[in-house]
């Protein structure tokens, strides 16, 4: 069902981005889970449930087409696969979705404050993302993922109250920095509401400039290429087999 070497390559890039969200504190067990459009439009490559971020590999996703079904692909369906269903069918400019419980992103989510661009990870959003308040139970039924779409709008992230976050991009380099960037501002905020110094976010206008000084194209290829340097270098000490083979 994978029907090129563009396709199977896409999956391996998938696989390494559930590794280095591992790296940056995204994982909880075996929760969590990231998803890719299927280039022929036949629904959603998921990663399959029972296995944590860091043991995923490229043979590691089941394809379900819109509805849910799986139509390739061995392993158990998440139970919240809607999320990805029903993003990618709101957003036809998006290719992946990520949902996961990082540390202090899910903190975050049991409130109901603004993120503020107060370091550089806060000035990736074009606007804070939203508090998707329907649930804080599991978003397990195609209306709760149309629900999340429609919270999600045009942004690149949503909180899920006192759940977790989701985070997406038109490329996997883009679905995996927002969610990197969105536990570190997170973190930002909450260490300086904690402190309880005073602290103010740059204007308006320069956070728009800084989001385009920071992450221009060039940026994003660069640290996607950190990330992945990051991740060969801890998987070799470790002796880990990285799946290009499997």
């Amino acid at each position: 069902m994978v029907k090129n070497d563009e396709a199977r390559r896409a999956l391996w890039d998938l696989s390494r981005a559930h590794r280095i969200l591992d790296l940056e504190g995204h994982n909880d067990m075996s929760l969590g889970h990231c998803s890719m459009r299927d280039p022929w439009e036949r629904g959603v490559w998921l990663k399959r449930g029972n296995i944590g971020l860091e043991e995923v590999h490229e043979n590691d996703f089941i394809l379900l087409d819109f509805d849910g079904n799986i139509l390739a692909g061995e392993g158990v369906r998440h139970l919240e696969w809607p999320i990805h269903t029903e993003v990618l069918r709101a957003r036809p400019d998006l290719n992946f979705v990520c949902h996961t419980h990082p540390h202090w992103a899910t903190l975050f989510s049991c409130t109901r404050e603004k993120l503020m661009p107060l370091t550089n990870e806060g000035c990736w959003f074009t606007g804070p993302p939203p508090h998707y308040l329907t649930t804080s139970d599991l978003i397990d039924s195609p209306q709760l993922g149309k629900d999340l779409a429609e919270c999600l709008g045009r942004g690149e992230a949503a909180f899920l109250r006192n759940h977790g976050i989701v985070s997406v991009g038109c490329t996997v380099k883009e679905m995996t920095l927002c969610a990197i960037f969105l536990e570190k501002a997170c973190r930002a905020q909450l260490r300086l509401t904690a402190s309880g110094l005073k602290h103010t976010p740059p204007p308006a206008d320069e956070v728009e400039k800084k989001r385009k000084n920071i992450y221009p194209r060039r940026a994003i290829d660069n640290f996607w290429d950190y990330y992945n340097r990051r991740l060969d270098r801890l998987e070799g000490t470790l002796g880990v087999d990285k799946g290009e083979n499997q």
